[in-house]
C-alpha cells in the first residue's frame, strides 16, 4: 500500500507562475499570498494530472475525506476531470472563501505548474486533481493549514470509490483512451488507490506509478 509523506522544507522553485483569482476579500485581516507549485511525480508517459481545483476555506470545512463517500463533485473530478460541479456548489457553503481551477491545462508526468493563492490568516486549502489515465484516481489533500513560509507535501493517489477500476479504455477519459463521461458505478468509500494492475486494457508497465503521485510546494511571498 502506498503511503503519504508530509515534509516541511526550504525549496527552490523554478516553474512559471500562473495568476489565479484572489482567495481573500477586503474584510479578511492578515491575508497572505502563497506561491503553490504542483509537480507531477508519476513516470514519463503514465498519468497526466488534470488542472487542479483549489478550495480555500475555514477550519472545519471538508472537501473530501478518506473513508467517506465521495461527493458528486469530487467524483466528477476523479472520473472525468470535471471541476465545474464543485466550482458551482462549494461557494454556496458556509466557510468556503474561494474555489477556482488552476489555469494552464493538464500537468504532464515530471512537469510542474505554479499558481498563486491569497488567503486569510489561519485558512485551510484543499486540492483535488485527477490522474487522467485511470477510472477514478485522484490526488491532493483536504484542509491543509497555511502556516510558516515553506511547506512541501507529497501525496499518494486515492480511489474515489465512485467507479469500478476495470481499467477498460471505454471508461477512461485521459489521452490513453479518450472516453470521458462513461461510467461503471461502484459505490465504495474513498481509499488509497491500488494503482494500475493490468485487469483491463492498460499496461501497468506504462500507466502505473510506484509511489507518491504529486508534490505540492507552498512558498509565502506576501
Amino acid at each position: 500500500m502506498r503511503t503519504s509523506r508530509l515534509i516541511v522544507a526550504v525549496v527552490a522553485l523554478a516553474a512559471t507562475t500562473i495568476a489565479v483569482p484572489s482567495a481573500a476579500t477586503a474584510a479578511d485581516g492578515g491575508a497572505a499570498t502563497w506561491r503553490v507549485t504542483v509537480t507531477n511525480l508519476t513516470p514519463a508517459g503514465s498519468q497526466p494530472l488534470s488542472p487542479p481545483l483549489f478550495v480555500v476555506h475555514d477550519r472545519g470545512v471538508h472537501v473530501w475525506q478518506v473513508g467517506q463517500i465521495a461527493s458528486h463533485g469530487v467524483a466528477a473530478i476523479a472520473e472525468d476531470a470535471d471541476n465545474s460541479v464543485l466550482e458551482s456548489a462549494l461557494p454556496q457553503l458556509p466557510g468556503v472563501r474561494a474555489v477556482f481551477t488552476g489555469a494552464g491545462g493538464p500537468i504532464p508526468p515530471g512537469a510542474s505548474a505554479t499558481y498563486e493563492v491569497t488567503a486569510h490568516r489561519g485558512a485551510r486549502v484543499s486540492i483535488v486533481t485527477m490522474l487522467v489515465n485511470t477510472n477514478d484516481a485522484f490526488t491532493g489533500f483536504d484542509g491543509l493549514r497555511l502556516s510558516g513560509r515553506h511547506t512541501v507535501i507529497e501525496t499518494m493517489a486515492y480511489d474515489a470509490g465512485s467507479e469500478a477500476n476495470n481499467e477498460l479504455a471505454a471508461f477512461i477519459p485521459g489521452p490513453c483512451c479518450n472516453n470521458p463521461f462513461a461510467r461503471s458505478p461502484e459505490g465504495e468509500l474513498i481509499r488509497p488507490h491500488d494503482g494500475i494492475t493490468g485487469v483491463g486494457d492498460l499496461d501497468p508497465a506504462v500507466y502505473d506509478w510506484p509511489g507518491a503521485a504529486a508534490r505540492f510546494t507552498f512558498e509565502r511571498i506576501g
